[in-house]
Protein backbone atom coordinates (compact mmCIF):
# COMPACT_ATOMS: atom_id res chain seq x y z
CA UNK A 1 0.00 0.00 0.00
CA UNK A 2 2.60 2.38 0.90
CA UNK A 3 4.72 1.66 -1.87
CA UNK A 4 1.40 2.38 -4.37
CA UNK A 5 0.84 5.72 -2.31
CA UNK A 6 4.38 6.60 -3.33
CA UNK A 7 4.29 6.01 -7.09
CA UNK A 8 1.17 7.93 -6.73
CA UNK A 9 3.04 10.84 -5.64
CA UNK A 10 6.01 10.92 -7.61
CA UNK A 11 3.50 10.10 -10.71
CA UNK A 12 1.66 13.77 -9.80
CA UNK A 13 5.12 15.90 -9.04
CA UNK A 14 6.28 14.39 -12.45
CA UNK A 15 2.94 16.00 -14.05
CA UNK A 16 3.25 19.26 -12.16
CA UNK A 17 6.96 20.03 -12.56
CA UNK A 18 6.50 20.62 -16.34
CA UNK A 19 3.53 23.30 -15.31
CA UNK A 20 5.02 24.91 -12.66
CA UNK A 21 8.53 25.11 -15.31
CA UNK A 22 5.58 26.63 -17.98
CA UNK A 23 4.86 29.65 -15.98
CA UNK A 24 8.31 31.43 -15.46
CA UNK A 25 8.94 34.27 -17.57
CA UNK A 26 9.95 33.03 -21.39
CA UNK A 27 13.33 32.67 -22.35
CA UNK A 28 14.28 33.50 -18.77
CA UNK A 29 14.49 30.28 -16.55
CA UNK A 30 12.72 30.42 -12.72
CA UNK A 31 15.09 31.69 -10.10
CA UNK A 32 14.88 29.78 -6.84
CA UNK A 33 14.01 31.72 -4.14
CA UNK A 34 16.72 32.59 -1.54
CA UNK A 35 15.80 31.68 1.91
CA UNK A 36 18.12 34.66 4.18
CA UNK A 37 16.46 38.26 3.03
CA UNK A 38 18.85 41.28 2.08
CA UNK A 39 18.07 44.68 2.38
CA UNK A 40 17.62 47.36 0.15
CA UNK A 41 17.84 50.74 1.52
CA UNK A 42 15.20 53.03 0.65
CA UNK A 43 15.55 57.26 1.70
CA UNK A 44 13.05 59.93 2.33
CA UNK A 45 13.11 63.30 2.87
CA UNK A 46 10.95 65.48 5.53
CA UNK A 47 10.09 68.81 7.06
CA UNK A 48 10.13 67.55 10.56
CA UNK A 49 8.74 70.85 11.81
CA UNK A 50 4.50 70.32 10.72
CA UNK A 51 2.37 67.50 11.06
CA UNK A 52 2.57 66.69 7.26
CA UNK A 53 5.82 64.93 7.76
CA UNK A 54 5.87 64.37 11.16
CA UNK A 55 2.68 62.06 11.17
CA UNK A 56 4.57 60.73 6.85
CA UNK A 57 7.69 59.72 9.45
CA UNK A 58 5.69 57.96 11.52
CA UNK A 59 3.34 56.15 9.01
CA UNK A 60 6.25 54.74 7.36
CA UNK A 61 7.83 53.71 10.89
CA UNK A 62 4.96 51.61 10.67
CA UNK A 63 4.22 50.65 7.69
CA UNK A 64 7.69 49.50 6.33
CA UNK A 65 8.30 47.21 9.26
CA UNK A 66 4.90 45.42 8.86
CA UNK A 67 5.66 45.11 5.02
CA UNK A 68 9.28 43.30 6.06
CA UNK A 69 7.32 41.24 8.67
CA UNK A 70 4.58 40.05 5.54
CA UNK A 71 7.63 38.68 3.58
CA UNK A 72 9.30 42.07 2.00
CA UNK A 73 10.12 42.64 -2.10
CA UNK A 74 10.41 39.32 -4.00
CA UNK A 75 13.04 39.98 -6.95
CA UNK A 76 13.99 37.74 -9.36
CA UNK A 77 13.35 34.87 -6.37
CA UNK A 78 15.67 36.92 -3.90
CA UNK A 79 13.50 37.95 -0.69
CA UNK A 80 14.52 42.02 0.00
CA UNK A 81 13.52 43.53 3.31
CA UNK A 82 13.32 47.87 3.43
CA UNK A 83 15.40 49.93 5.34
CA UNK A 84 13.64 53.18 5.52
CA UNK A 85 16.07 55.99 6.03
CA UNK A 86 14.43 59.41 6.79
CA UNK A 87 16.48 62.87 7.46
CA UNK A 88 14.78 66.17 8.18
CA UNK A 89 14.56 68.52 5.10
CA UNK A 90 13.22 71.24 6.83
CA UNK A 91 10.77 72.14 4.21
CA UNK A 92 13.94 74.39 2.30
CA UNK A 93 15.58 73.92 -0.64
CA UNK A 94 18.78 73.91 1.19
CA UNK A 95 17.36 71.90 3.67
CA UNK A 96 16.19 69.43 1.05
CA UNK A 97 19.58 69.49 -0.69
CA UNK A 98 21.58 68.77 1.82
CA UNK A 99 19.29 65.33 2.94
CA UNK A 100 19.58 64.04 -0.29
CA UNK A 101 23.12 64.67 -0.57
CA UNK A 102 23.54 62.69 2.57
CA UNK A 103 21.07 60.11 0.80
CA UNK A 104 22.94 59.41 -2.32
CA UNK A 105 26.36 60.02 -1.25
CA UNK A 106 26.74 58.59 2.19
CA UNK A 107 23.75 56.26 2.66
CA UNK A 108 24.40 55.29 -1.41
CA UNK A 109 20.20 55.01 -1.63
CA UNK A 110 18.86 54.36 -4.81
CA UNK A 111 14.97 55.15 -4.30
CA UNK A 112 13.60 58.02 -2.72
CA UNK A 113 9.78 57.84 -1.84
CA UNK A 114 7.38 60.23 0.41
CA UNK A 115 8.55 64.04 0.39
CA UNK A 116 5.92 66.21 0.81
CA UNK A 117 7.60 69.93 -0.47
CA UNK A 118 8.15 71.21 -3.97
CA UNK A 119 10.98 73.10 -2.78
CA UNK A 120 13.29 70.55 -1.00
CA UNK A 121 12.21 67.96 -3.88
CA UNK A 122 13.08 69.82 -6.68
CA UNK A 123 16.24 70.57 -4.92
CA UNK A 124 17.37 67.25 -4.83
CA UNK A 125 16.55 66.18 -8.29
CA UNK A 126 19.91 67.98 -9.17
CA UNK A 127 21.34 65.16 -7.38
CA UNK A 128 18.90 62.30 -8.20
CA UNK A 129 18.36 62.81 -11.52
CA UNK A 130 22.85 62.18 -12.63
CA UNK A 131 22.63 59.40 -10.24
CA UNK A 132 20.42 57.75 -11.84
CA UNK A 133 18.27 57.27 -8.13
CA UNK A 134 14.21 56.43 -8.73
CA UNK A 135 12.05 59.54 -6.82
CA UNK A 136 8.59 58.91 -6.33
CA UNK A 137 7.31 61.90 -4.42
CA UNK A 138 4.79 64.71 -3.29
CA UNK A 139 4.84 68.51 -4.36
CA UNK A 140 2.72 70.34 -6.61
CA UNK A 141 5.36 72.27 -8.52
CA UNK A 142 4.90 71.59 -12.28
CA UNK A 143 8.93 71.19 -12.78
CA UNK A 144 8.58 68.05 -10.78
CA UNK A 145 6.97 66.44 -14.52
CA UNK A 146 9.62 68.34 -16.68
CA UNK A 147 9.65 66.03 -19.54
CA UNK A 148 13.40 66.71 -19.68
CA UNK A 149 13.73 64.28 -16.14
CA UNK A 150 13.66 60.49 -15.83
CA UNK A 151 13.90 58.69 -12.57
CA UNK A 152 11.51 61.32 -10.64
CA UNK A 153 6.91 60.64 -10.85
CA UNK A 154 4.68 63.00 -8.76
CA UNK A 155 2.45 60.25 -6.96
CA UNK A 156 0.12 62.59 -5.01
CA UNK A 157 -2.69 64.09 -6.60
CA UNK A 158 -1.95 68.19 -6.42
CA UNK A 159 -1.93 68.42 -10.17
CA UNK A 160 -5.25 66.45 -10.77
CA UNK A 161 -7.68 66.82 -8.35
CA UNK A 162 -8.36 70.00 -9.18
CA UNK A 163 -10.30 69.05 -12.32
CA UNK A 164 -13.07 67.08 -10.57
CA UNK A 165 -13.20 69.03 -7.33
CA UNK A 166 -14.47 72.41 -8.92
CA UNK A 167 -17.60 71.57 -10.43
CA UNK A 168 -19.05 70.13 -6.89
CA UNK A 169 -18.12 73.61 -5.74
CA UNK A 170 -20.16 75.19 -8.56
CA UNK A 171 -22.80 72.80 -7.44
CA UNK A 172 -23.26 73.86 -4.15
CA UNK A 173 -22.57 77.22 -4.51
CA UNK A 174 -24.31 77.96 -7.42
CA UNK A 175 -24.58 81.83 -6.80
CA UNK A 176 -20.97 82.11 -6.18
CA UNK A 177 -18.62 84.47 -8.92
CA UNK A 178 -15.66 85.29 -7.57
CA UNK A 179 -12.79 84.13 -5.46
CA UNK A 180 -9.31 85.08 -3.90
CA UNK A 181 -6.38 82.47 -3.21
CA UNK A 182 -4.66 82.53 -0.46
CA UNK A 183 -1.23 80.33 -1.23
CA UNK A 184 2.45 80.18 0.66
CA UNK A 185 4.99 81.72 -1.36
CA UNK A 186 6.65 78.98 -2.85
CA UNK A 187 6.47 76.89 -5.48
CA UNK A 188 4.28 75.15 -3.91
CA UNK A 189 1.67 77.79 -3.17
CA UNK A 190 2.74 79.72 -6.88
CA UNK A 191 2.11 76.72 -8.72
CA UNK A 192 -0.95 75.11 -7.39
CA UNK A 193 -1.95 79.00 -7.17
CA UNK A 194 -2.10 79.54 -10.96
CA UNK A 195 -3.56 76.13 -11.53
CA UNK A 196 -6.63 76.70 -9.53
CA UNK A 197 -7.16 80.18 -11.07
CA UNK A 198 -7.22 78.57 -14.77
CA UNK A 199 -10.16 75.89 -13.78
CA UNK A 200 -12.09 78.39 -11.35
CA UNK A 201 -12.20 80.85 -14.47
CA UNK A 202 -12.69 77.94 -16.65
CA UNK A 203 -15.92 77.54 -15.26
CA UNK A 204 -16.21 81.45 -15.36
CA UNK A 205 -15.54 81.49 -11.21
CA UNK A 206 -13.25 85.57 -11.68
CA UNK A 207 -10.27 84.87 -9.43
CA UNK A 208 -9.77 88.58 -7.98
CA UNK A 209 -6.29 88.38 -6.73
CA UNK A 210 -3.77 85.35 -5.51
CA UNK A 211 -2.25 86.55 -1.98
CA UNK A 212 0.77 85.22 -1.15
CA UNK A 213 2.11 84.53 2.70
CA UNK A 214 5.75 83.12 4.31
CA UNK A 215 5.81 80.02 4.49
CA UNK A 216 6.30 80.48 8.11
CA UNK A 217 3.22 83.37 9.12
CA UNK A 218 1.07 82.86 11.84
CA UNK A 219 -0.87 86.40 12.00
CA UNK A 220 -3.13 85.74 8.73
CA UNK A 221 -5.45 89.27 10.15
CA UNK A 222 -3.61 91.51 7.89
CA UNK A 223 -4.11 89.36 5.08
CA UNK A 224 -8.22 88.59 6.06
CA UNK A 225 -8.59 92.46 6.41
CA UNK A 226 -7.02 93.04 2.24
CA UNK A 227 -9.13 90.14 1.56
CA UNK A 228 -12.37 91.40 2.98
CA UNK A 229 -11.37 94.60 0.84
CA UNK A 230 -11.63 92.70 -2.71
CA UNK A 231 -15.53 90.87 -1.28
CA UNK A 232 -14.66 87.42 -2.44
CA UNK A 233 -17.22 84.79 -2.74
CA UNK A 234 -14.85 81.53 -2.68
CA UNK A 235 -11.89 81.78 -0.29
CA UNK A 236 -9.33 79.42 -1.43
CA UNK A 237 -6.06 77.94 -0.28
CA UNK A 238 -3.64 76.17 -2.66
CA UNK A 239 -0.70 74.63 -0.88
CA UNK A 240 -2.05 75.41 2.62
CA UNK A 241 -0.27 73.25 5.10
CA UNK A 242 -2.96 70.57 6.87
CA UNK A 243 -3.10 71.73 10.60
CA UNK A 244 -2.51 74.72 13.29
CA UNK A 245 -1.46 77.43 10.30
CA UNK A 246 -4.87 76.28 8.06
CA UNK A 247 -6.61 76.55 11.26
CA UNK A 248 -5.17 80.04 11.54
CA UNK A 249 -6.13 81.05 8.76
CA UNK A 250 -9.82 80.28 8.96
CA UNK A 251 -9.93 81.85 12.42
CA UNK A 252 -8.48 85.75 10.72
CA UNK A 253 -10.91 85.25 8.36
CA UNK A 254 -14.14 84.56 9.99
CA UNK A 255 -13.12 87.11 12.49
CA UNK A 256 -12.85 89.57 9.86
CA UNK A 257 -16.06 88.77 8.74
CA UNK A 258 -16.21 85.86 5.88
CA UNK A 259 -19.18 84.16 5.90
CA UNK A 260 -18.72 82.56 1.86
CA UNK A 261 -17.84 79.36 0.84
CA UNK A 262 -14.41 77.51 1.00
CA UNK A 263 -12.68 75.45 -1.18
CA UNK A 264 -9.18 73.12 -0.77
CA UNK A 265 -7.76 70.53 -1.73
CA UNK A 266 -6.13 69.59 1.25
CA UNK A 267 -8.22 67.85 4.11
CA UNK A 268 -7.52 70.24 7.04
CA UNK A 269 -6.40 68.06 10.57
CA UNK A 270 -9.60 68.60 12.45
CA UNK A 271 -7.61 68.00 15.71
CA UNK A 272 -4.99 70.80 14.74
CA UNK A 273 -7.34 73.54 13.15
CA UNK A 274 -10.23 72.96 15.73
CA UNK A 275 -8.18 73.21 18.48
CA UNK A 276 -7.37 77.25 17.26
CA UNK A 277 -10.35 78.48 15.52
CA UNK A 278 -13.92 77.15 16.17
CA UNK A 279 -16.03 75.18 14.25
CA UNK A 280 -18.12 78.11 12.58
CA UNK A 281 -15.40 79.01 10.75
CA UNK A 282 -15.04 76.11 9.06
CA UNK A 283 -18.68 76.49 7.39
CA UNK A 284 -19.11 75.44 4.04
CA UNK A 285 -15.35 74.46 3.55
CA UNK A 286 -15.39 71.96 0.31
CA UNK A 287 -12.22 69.50 0.35
CA UNK A 288 -10.78 66.13 -0.41
CA UNK A 289 -12.16 64.01 1.93
CA UNK A 290 -9.94 61.19 3.42
CA UNK A 291 -10.29 57.51 2.57
CA UNK A 292 -10.39 56.52 5.85
CA UNK A 293 -13.09 59.19 6.49
CA UNK A 294 -15.55 57.77 4.30
CA UNK A 295 -19.27 56.20 5.01
CA UNK A 296 -17.14 52.59 3.82
CA UNK A 297 -13.54 52.98 3.68
CA UNK A 298 -11.54 49.81 2.01
CA UNK A 299 -10.24 46.76 3.57
CA UNK A 300 -6.75 48.73 3.22
CA UNK A 301 -8.15 51.92 4.82
CA UNK A 302 -9.72 50.72 7.57
CA UNK A 303 -6.78 48.28 8.71
CA UNK A 304 -4.55 51.48 8.59
CA UNK A 305 -6.51 53.53 10.88
CA UNK A 306 -7.04 50.91 13.26
CA UNK A 307 -2.87 50.26 12.94
CA UNK A 308 -2.26 53.81 13.42
CA UNK A 309 -4.30 54.09 16.52
CA UNK A 310 -3.12 50.86 17.91
CA UNK A 311 0.22 52.15 17.53
CA UNK A 312 0.25 56.34 18.09
CA UNK A 313 -3.25 56.79 19.86
CA UNK A 314 -5.02 59.85 18.48
CA UNK A 315 -5.77 59.09 14.76
CA UNK A 316 -4.63 62.08 12.32
CA UNK A 317 -5.28 62.29 8.65
CA UNK A 318 -2.09 64.07 7.89
CA UNK A 319 0.16 61.33 6.34
CA UNK A 320 -2.72 59.88 3.54
CA UNK A 321 -1.52 62.45 0.93
CA UNK A 322 2.22 61.03 0.79
CA UNK A 323 2.03 57.68 1.64
CA UNK A 324 1.14 56.30 -1.83
CA UNK A 325 4.57 56.45 -3.04
CA UNK A 326 5.24 53.65 -0.76
CA UNK A 327 3.07 51.84 -2.41
CA UNK A 328 3.58 52.74 -5.91
CA UNK A 329 7.36 52.10 -5.18
CA UNK A 330 6.57 48.54 -3.85
CA UNK A 331 4.34 48.04 -7.17
CA UNK A 332 6.86 49.46 -9.65
CA UNK A 333 9.59 46.79 -7.96
CA UNK A 334 7.24 43.59 -8.81
CA UNK A 335 5.46 44.91 -12.20
CA UNK A 336 9.60 45.28 -13.28
CA UNK A 337 10.86 42.40 -11.31
CA UNK A 338 14.13 44.48 -10.75
CA UNK A 339 15.86 46.60 -8.51
CA UNK A 340 17.90 48.69 -11.34
CA UNK A 341 16.43 52.33 -11.93
CA UNK A 342 16.72 52.17 -15.57
CA UNK A 343 14.43 48.98 -15.54
CA UNK A 344 11.99 50.25 -13.49
CA UNK A 345 11.66 53.59 -15.01
CA UNK A 346 11.73 52.35 -18.47
CA UNK A 347 8.53 50.29 -17.67
CA UNK A 348 6.95 52.95 -15.73
CA UNK A 349 7.47 55.54 -18.23
CA UNK A 350 6.09 53.22 -21.26
CA UNK A 351 3.18 51.14 -19.48
CA UNK A 352 2.09 52.98 -16.56
CA UNK A 353 1.40 51.84 -13.21
CA UNK A 354 -1.83 50.83 -11.40
CA UNK A 355 -1.70 50.76 -7.14
CA UNK A 356 -3.70 50.70 -4.17
CA UNK A 357 -3.12 52.90 -1.07
CA UNK A 358 -5.07 53.14 1.97
CA UNK A 359 -5.87 56.54 0.65
CA UNK A 360 -7.31 54.53 -2.44
CA UNK A 361 -6.18 53.32 -5.89
CA UNK A 362 -4.46 55.50 -8.28
CA UNK A 363 -2.68 55.53 -11.39
CA UNK A 364 0.13 56.63 -13.60
CA UNK A 365 -0.93 59.38 -16.54
CA UNK A 366 0.82 61.19 -19.27
CA UNK A 367 0.95 64.80 -19.36
CA UNK A 368 0.41 66.08 -22.94
CA UNK A 369 -0.34 69.88 -21.11
CA UNK A 370 3.46 69.81 -20.09
CA UNK A 371 4.78 68.26 -23.15
CA UNK A 372 5.45 65.15 -21.43
CA UNK A 373 4.40 62.06 -22.99
CA UNK A 374 5.62 59.62 -20.51
CA UNK A 375 3.67 58.43 -17.89
CA UNK A 376 4.91 60.85 -15.11
CA UNK A 377 1.70 61.92 -12.51
CA UNK A 378 -0.93 60.41 -10.72
CA UNK A 379 -4.29 60.43 -10.99
CA UNK A 380 -6.30 58.59 -8.16
CA UNK A 381 -9.62 58.14 -6.63
CA UNK A 382 -10.91 60.76 -4.86
CA UNK A 383 -13.77 61.45 -1.59
CA UNK A 384 -15.27 64.24 -1.27
CA UNK A 385 -17.03 66.18 2.01
CA UNK A 386 -18.19 69.14 2.70
CA UNK A 387 -18.11 70.70 6.29
CA UNK A 388 -21.85 71.27 7.58
CA UNK A 389 -23.01 72.57 10.83
CA UNK A 390 -19.77 71.43 13.05
CA UNK A 391 -18.85 68.39 11.23
CA UNK A 392 -18.10 66.68 7.78
CA UNK A 393 -20.42 65.66 5.42
CA UNK A 394 -19.31 62.66 2.58
CA UNK A 395 -20.42 64.53 -0.84
CA UNK A 396 -18.96 61.40 -3.03
CA UNK A 397 -16.47 59.75 -4.87
CA UNK A 398 -14.89 59.55 -8.32
CA UNK A 399 -12.90 57.17 -9.34
CA UNK A 400 -9.43 57.32 -10.75
CA UNK A 401 -10.81 57.37 -14.50
CA UNK A 402 -12.90 59.09 -13.70
CA UNK A 403 -10.71 61.70 -12.73
CA UNK A 404 -8.21 61.00 -15.47
CA UNK A 405 -11.66 62.22 -18.01
CA UNK A 406 -11.85 65.34 -15.95
CA UNK A 407 -8.30 66.63 -16.24
CA UNK A 408 -8.34 65.41 -19.68
CA UNK A 409 -11.57 67.52 -20.80
CA UNK A 410 -10.28 70.74 -18.87
CA UNK A 411 -6.43 70.34 -19.99
CA UNK A 412 -6.76 68.22 -23.44
CA UNK A 413 -4.56 65.46 -24.93
CA UNK A 414 -4.34 61.89 -24.33
CA UNK A 415 -3.25 60.64 -20.76
CA UNK A 416 -3.33 57.25 -21.11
Amino acid sequence: MKRAVLLSTMAIILIVLPIIASCAPAGKPAAPMSKEAKVIKVGCTLPFDNSLGIDTKKALEMIVPAFNNAGGLNVEGQKYSIEMIIYDDKYTADGGRAAVERLVNEDKVKYIVCQVGSAPILAGLVITEPAKVLVMCGGAAAQIIDPKLKYVYGTATWRTNLAPLFPLLKKAFPEAKTMVNLSPDDDTGRNLARDHTRIAEALGIKVLDSIYYPRSTQDFAPFATKIMSLKPDIMDYPGALAGTQFGLQFKALYEAGFRGAHISPMPPNLVEVLAVTPKESLEGLISVLPSTEIPNPTAMAREYKEAWIAKYGQWSVASLTWIPAFYCFVEAVKKANSLDTDIITNYLSTNGLEWESPNGKAMLVKRPDYKNNRFCDTCASLDFGIFKNGKYEYLGTVSASEALKANQDAFGGQWK
